[in-house]
């Protein structure tokens, strides 16, 4: 009995030390929290700085690195005559590339880091709710065709997303666990996203507004008084650049079709191949996503998902509200894009809720499918790439003498990048023996470029040298035997725009 006893437990515990890797098998690996955001960031950072150089220069970034190339003092003073935003992007611009080079790519560097680095911070955000959640925000982070070109620009836009995901993370976090560090945090990144770029105030907002109704308004004054501090020392230069007129190409441009940019924008980037279709697309998936956080979501999850909503919804709509009241039109896709990152937090808590299932996996792997396929499709189509001004000046030959370049207007300072020196003329005739007419194909918010026109009728006295085409531009140029006098009127005759600029090189 007690032999038939031992051999009856010895194989009973036989079957339950096979059992155990057979249920661990059927299980699977899975991925722990670090390994998972740790990887995303590898990959993000990789997709952001291998293909840095594939894409142009174009005129925003120009003017960016036109400005910082001055010494300390002279950038400085500029700022208000070039840019139209706060200042800190270029201070640290200016440091980075001292450090790193200053050419496009040392430029660029600097956004690429800031992108990559917004990876892990907007995981962080989506962890404030669930592992899950976390996952799939930094997923969408990762493939978003949007945080992947302002990854890639010479501009301020990917270091205020950074510093307002920061800024989100610990609002989240305040509202949370009602302690004063996070509060603290909340309001330094609030600020240094508003020395970034002034638009960082239509996400505090409503961030201050949700701490003082949960919080009190007594607790923030410090660190909502340090934001409203830094504002205030900003107002007179965000005046003085508001009055130099820089911005006013904004209102020139239907407020209809900037809305439909934004929207576009924030699902499947700003420019793209199929672009109707993948945003119409990507528009269901995301509806998808809050109708999950309105059907299944629970607790913590539908509270973070309502306060992100709050906060993407303000920090687009304020402006919109103020630009269809005509208090200050500066709405744009560009400078509302920072909520994006709330936006992110409500859709991946969408797909990421433990009552989410398998159609919440379906609709984020779609979403995840349809940012990867875009940026895909763009780095291998020059046509929806930035404007190509490098491709252009590579299509001039080498010149022995000044040659007249006809450009449309502020196509000059990215040509100048790639060509060197060159010189805007006023004068009513110039002597030339050669003429270029560069022109980039044209883009439509919906539907595939029109192909780059340029003038192949001479001016008198000249003779069609040479056409370069492709899907991204077009270069004319024109070639007389002895330097040969034509007036401006008529160049700007064949340009098509009485407000092309005339540049001499060298």
């Amino acid at each position: 009995m007690g032999r038939m006893a031992m051999s009856a437990g010895a194989t009973a515990g036989e079957t339950r030390t096979h059992e155990a890797p057979a249920t661990a098998t059927r299980a699977g690996w899975r991925p722990s929290a670090l390994q998972v955001v740790v990887a995303l960031t590898i990959a993000g950072g990789a997709l952001r700085f291998a293909t840095l150089d594939v894409q142009s220069i174009w005129g925003d970034e120009a003017i960016t690195m036109s400005l910082v190339h001055r010494g300390f003092g002279g950038m400085l003073s500029h700022l208000s005559s070039s840019e139209s935003a706060p200042p800190l992007y270029y201070v640290l611009a200016w440091i980075w590339t001292r450090i790193f080079g200053n050419g496009p790519i040392g430029f660029r560097t600097l956004s690429a880091l800031a992108g990559t680095l917004t990876i892990p911070v907007i995981w962080a955000c989506g962890r404030e709710i669930s592992d899950r959640v976390a996952g799939w925000a930094a997923a969408l982070a990762v493939v978003s065709p949007a945080m992947y070109y302002y990854s890639q620009e010479a501009r301020a836009y990917a270091l205020l997303i950074l510093f307002c995901a920061a800024a989100f993370l610990f609002f989240e976090r305040a509202v949370a666990r009602r302690d004063g560090r996070s509060l603290a945090w909340w309001g330094a990144f609030s600020a240094l996203a508003l020395l970034t770029h002034y638009f960082a105030a239509f996400l505090f907002v409503p961030e201050a507004v949700i701490l003082g109704r949960r919080l009190g308004w007594r607790r923030l004054i410090a660190p909502a008084g340090a934001v409203l501090v830094v504002g205030a020392a900003l107002l007179p230069l965000a005046i003085d650049q508001r009055n130099s007129g820089k911005a006013n190409w904004i209102e020139g441009t239907s407020l209809a079709s900037r809305i439909g940019e934004t929207g576009k924008q924030f699902l499947v980037g700003l420019y793209s191949p199929g672009q109707a279709g993948t945003a119409a697309l990507s528009t269901l998936l995301a509806l998808g996503a809050v109708w999950l956080v309105v059907t299944r979501a629970r607790g913590v999850e539908r509270d973070r998902a309502r306060d992100a909503a709050i906060v993407a919804v303000v920090g687009v709509g304020l402006p919109l509200l103020l630009a269809a009241g005509h208090l200050i039109d500066v709405f744009d896709g560009r400078n509302v894009i920072a909520a994006w990152i709330p936006y992110a937090v409500l859709v991946a808590t969408g797909i990421g809720c433990a009552g989410a299932g398998r159609l919440g996996a379906g609709i984020g792997t779609a979403l995840v499918a349809i940012g990867l396929g875009v940026i895909i499709a763009i780095n291998l189509l020059p046509g929806y790439q930035r404007d190509d001004w490098r491709g252009a000046a590579r299509s001039l030959p080498a010149a022995a003498q000044p040659r007249v370049i006809v450009v449309e207007r502020f196509g000059g300072s990215p040509l100048s990048i790639y060509l060197g020196p060159l010189h805007e003329v006023h004068s009513t005739a110039l002597v030339a023996r050669e003429i270029a007419f560069p022109v980039l194909r044209t883009r439509h918010t919906y539907g595939a470029p029109s192909a780059a026109e340029v003038p192949l009728t001479p001016p008198p006295g000249f003779t069609l040298a040479s056409v370069h085409r492709n899907e991204a531009f077009a270069v004319a140029r024109f070639a007389a035997p002895r330097p040969t006098r034509v007036s401006a009127r008529e160049l700007l005759r064949l340009s098509g725009s009485p407000s092309s600029e005339l540049l001499v090189s060298g």
